[in-house]
C-alpha cells in the first residue's frame, strides 16, 4: 500500500487546476517496477505503468521497493526510487517561458537531461527538494538521502546546488552533502562505491 501520510502534504501544495482532461500532458511513464501512482486535487488516484500518460502538476508518488521511470517532453528522463514523491511544476520547450520546474518532496531521484540542440531555446531546468534548490543544464545527477545524508552528485555536466544562502557548483564526478537547514558542505569527488550505492536507489 502507497503511503497514507503522503496524501495531506500533496493536499497542501496542490492549487485548484482544471480537469485532466484540459490538463497538458507531459511526458509518459517508460519503467515501472512495483507501485506508483499520479496525484491531482479533486480527482481519484491514477494508477500508473508503462506508457501512461503525465500531466501537469501529477505529484508522482511510489511504494515500499519500486523503481519509476519516465521521460518528459524534450527527452529529460525523470527516475524515482522507493517511497518518493515528486511534482511536474512547469515543463515548456517554447514561449516566453521555456524550462521545466520540478519539485520533489522526498525520496531519491535520478535526472538525465540531454544536451540542447544547436540553437535550441530549451531554457534552465530547475529541481526543488526540501533540503535544496538545483540548476542545471544538460546534465545527468542524483539527489537523495545517501548513507543518512542529503546528497547531490552529478554523473555528467554540471549542477548549482543551492541551500541557507550559499550555493556549490558540481562538475562530472563532484558530490556533495547538505545538512537540514545548512549550506551545501565541501565539494568532494566520489569514488566508485558510494556512486553505486547512490545509483543503486534509483535504478
Amino acid at each position: 500500500m502507497l503511503r497514507r501520510a503522503l496524501l495531506p502534504l500533496a493536499a497542501a501544495a496542490w492549487l485548484p487546476l482544471p480537469a485532466l482532461a484540459a490538463r497538458t500532458r507531459v511526458g509518459e511513464v517508460t519503467q515501472l517496477d512495483g507501485s506508483a501512482v499520479a496525484l491531482f486535487s479533486g480527482e481519484p488516484p491514477r494508477t500508473l505503468a508503462p506508457a501512461a500518460p503525465i500531466m501537469i502538476e501529477d505529484l508522482l508518488s511510489t511504494g515500499p521497493a519500486t523503481r519509476f521511470a519516465c521521460r518528459l517532453e524534450g527527452g529529460q528522463e525523470l527516475r524515482l526510487g522507493e517511497n518518493a514523491s515528486l511534482r511536474v511544476d512547469r515543463a515548456a520547450l517554447r514561449g516566453a517561458r521555456p524550462g521545466t520546474a520540478i519539485r520533489n518532496f522526498g525520496g531519491a531521484v535520478l535526472m538525465d537531461l540531454p544536451p540542447a540542440e544547436t540553437g535550441a531555446r530549451r531554457g534552465a531546468t530547475t529541481l526543488t527538494l526540501p533540503w535544496a534548490a538545483i540548476g542545471v543544464r544538460g546534465t545527468r545527477f542524483f539527489a537523495g538521502t545517501l548513507d543518512g545524508r542529503n546528497a547531490v552528485f552529478v554523473e555528467r555536466g554540471q549542477v548549482a546546488v543551492s541551500a541557507a544562502g550559499a550555493t556549490a557548483v558540481l562538475t562530472e564526478g563532484e558530490g556533495v552533502d547538505v545538512a537540514e537547514g545548512g549550506p551545501p558542505g565541501p565539494v568532494t569527488r566520489w569514488g566508485a562505491p558510494r556512486i553505486a550505492r547512490a545509483l543503486a536507489l534509483v535504478t
